[in-house]
């Protein structure tokens, strides 16, 4: 697939990776570590009387557990930090791409292929852990026994499509955005060129796009960069909850 630059792209000099794949995996690097450094200097500040960011913070961690336990019921929360951790990634490495310089690190597909592979193996790692071996793939086989061949086909299907679908679908979102990105500052600088009959004074254009269009780009770029990790993150909950067969009888 043919490398998407945005803007001025730097990585450090990895060994075996070309220029581009470098910058992705050291942007994704330096997501990760602002994140962990982030939470190391919240968690060393955190006091019973909290601020105004411990208590948002607090707040976040408080709906993720009442959205767990609407979905899966009691027993699934204490997941919660798994798909935190997903979310609060994958929202800071969506958000990346907004700073210049910056690519991405979800723009990538082996990225997301990478976090996809996570879920796909922590979700037999959870069925097997709660139902253990035996119930878990019993629980595989259906509702009938002698329909459990074609019970295990499917789910087997399943859990292929799922982590594919998580790659394929933030992938394509946050690429989407780059690329619109990149096309709408093309059409900013060659307006003269596309639009010769407006005549247009090229400085006075581009400050009144970069004022009044760009603001709106990067705010919805930032609603869809949030919806995408929550998505990301989330899912995963139902095919836990689906694993174990939680749901209904807990609530």
């Amino acid at each position: 697939m043919e490398e998407l630059k945005v803007g001025l792209e730097w990585g450090l000099p990895l060994p075996g990776l070309h220029q581009h794949e470098a910058v992705v995996v050291t942007n994704a690097l330096i997501v990760a570590v602002a994140v962990l450094a982030a939470f190391f200097v919240i968690c060393r500040r955190a006091k019973l009387k909290p601020g105004i960011v411990q208590m948002m913070l607090e707040a976040v961690v408080g709906a993720g557990e009442n959205f767990l336990r609407d979905i899966g019921g009691p027993r699934i929360v204490k997941y919660l930090p798994f798909c935190l951790a997903l979310f609060i990634y994958i929202l800071f490495a969506n958000l990346a791409g907004m700073i210049p310089g910056f690519v991405s690190p979800t723009s990538n597909v082996n990225v997301n292929a990478a976090m996809a592979a996570c879920v796909f193996v922590i979700t037999f790692y959870v069925g097997i852990r709660e139902l253990g071996f035996k119930r878990y793939f019993r629980h595989k086989m259906g509702p009938v026994l002698a329909l459990g061949p074609v019970f295990i086909l499917l789910e087997t299907f399943s859990e292929i499509f799922r982590p594919l679908s998580l790659t394929v679908r933030l992938f394509g979102n946050i690429r989407g955005e780059d690329t619109f990105v990149i096309v709408l500052n093309n059409i900013v600088i060659n307006a003269n060129e596309l639009l010769p009959f407006l005549k247009l004074d090229g400085g006075h254009f581009q400050y009144a796009m970069a004022q009044l269009v760009m603001p709106f780009v990067y705010a919805l770029m930032a609603l869809t960069s949030f919806l995408q990790a929550f998505i990301f993150a989330f899912l995963p909950i139902l095919y836990f909850s689906a694993a174990v067969g939680w749901g209904e009888e807990d609530h």
